[in-house]
């Protein structure tokens, strides 16, 4: 059985590191004010927690401004990404649910496919051009 409050004590302590704690540069060590323009540039590891308190799996379908706003009220500087984590296991264990609409599945889906498609294309065999066919002059 899987075993969460052990990969939630992991991913603390992989994120406390004082290297990602003290970079100013990484999520964990973030120092600032969060002005996200971008669904795109939310990084992955607050995705899961922004799922979870908004209950969607696509948080595009969530305001910016809404989303900007929540981090900015939790984020308490670098550190605080164990707040986040908690917080996330809590919701899982009240069991919050995600809500998936059909335009999710198919665009599950659709990723999927497309990933399928690029692994045989990585398969093909590469034509290997030697020069050998030219006709002299």
């Amino acid at each position: 059985m899987y075993d969460y409050k052990t990969e939630l004590n992991s991913k603390i302590a992989f994120y406390s590191r004082p290297e990602l704690v003290d970079n100013p540069y990484h999520p964990a060590g973030f120092k600032g004010t969060f002005k996200f323009s971008d669904h795109k540039l939310i990084p992955d590891v607050y995705q899961g927690f922004l799922q979870r308190h908004f209950g969607v799996l696509r948080l595009s379908r969530i305001k910016i401004e809404e989303i900007n706003q929540l981090m900015n009220e939790l984020w308490e500087g670098p550190g605080s990404l164990e707040k986040l984590f908690r917080m996330e296991e809590e919701y899982r264990e009240s069991g919050r649910a995600l809500h998936m609409t059909p335009a999710d599945y198919v665009k599950v889906k659709k990723a999927v496919d497309d990933d399928e498609e690029k692994d045989l294309e990585d398969d093909l065999p590469l034509p290997v051009f030697n020069g050998d066919d030219e006709e002299d002059a």
